[in-house]
């Protein structure tokens, strides 16, 4: 099930393949619209399928769809080569399944990016600690 403000539609939902010649702002505010929390459990079938791309948490997963729409073959290859973007591996899916995870995803066709939840920054304690 998709969560927050983005709407309920699934990873099937949008079509960017023809995106080549696309407005640049327009491509990413389109994917930025369409990304989504999403937990694993419903991304299990684009796993099986070997369309699952995990994105590291350092990249902005909406400018890697948007490469991808732009076919920016340099970029790619970086981020291969750094172990940035790669498919999402058996090891991986299992501890994302076993921990029910939710991760952000969006549809860059025919793929689905996804990354992990960047964990909440800890609370400030107001302060100095007692011993």
């Amino acid at each position: 099930m998709m969560h927050g403000a983005h709407g309920a539609e699934g990873p099937d939902s949008t079509a960017h393949s023809d995106s080549g010649d696309a407005d640049p702002d327009r491509l990413r505010s389109d994917f930025h619209a369409q990304t989504a929390r999403i937990a694993f459990s419903e991304l299990q079938r684009y796993f099986a399928a070997g369309k699952l791309v995990l994105v590291a948490g350092d990249l902005d997963l909406v400018g890697v769809a948007l490469a991808l729409a732009r076919d920016d073959t340099a970029s790619f290859e970086a981020w291969i080569a750094a172990g940035a973007v790669a498919p999402v591996s058996d090891d991986q899916a299992r501890t994302w399944l076993s921990a029910d995870a939710e991760l952000w995803a969006v549809v860059a066709q025919p793929w689905v990016l996804v990354q992990e939840q960047r964990p909440e920054p800890p609370s400030e304690v107001s302060g100095p600690t007692q011993p």
